[in-house]
């Protein structure tokens, strides 16, 4: 099973659940509005990937955030996305529950090849 978490505004999500359903992969989405990311969540994806990977400083709330959490990022990366958690890049992806460090989050051409390695 596919976990899809992201925004459901969010463009790269739209594009990401519309390739699942066109190519009839089974998922779960999960809205960062609605459904809360649990602390020991967050802990496991910055343990697979790490800040740099998961951080989205290209977002309006990285550049809304106060400048001293901004330039502390790295020490305080859980306090911050588990308070912001819109600053995670989308989509993120989970299969059959875990974090892979192979699939990385965003929805580009790397992530469509490896979601239809799944299928095989």
């Amino acid at each position: 099973m596919i976990n899809i978490y992201g925004l459901k505004n969010c463009d790269s999500c739209r594009k990401a659940i519309k390739w699942l359903n066109d190519n009839n992969h089974s998922y779960e989405f999960f809205d960062f509005k609605k459904n809360s990311i649990t602390k020991d969540k967050i802990k496991e994806w910055l343990k697979v990937h790490g800040i740099d990977k998961i951080l989205n400083k290209k977002s309006t709330t990285w550049r809304q955030l106060d400048q001293n959490l901004r330039d502390n990022y790295e020490s305080d990366a859980l306090t911050i996305l588990e308070n912001f958690p819109t600053l995670i890049k989308r989509p993120f992806w989970e299969i059959n529950s875990k974090t892979l460090k192979t699939l990385e989050p965003g929805f580009l051409d790397e992530q469509k090849k490896y979601l239809e390695e799944l299928k095989k």
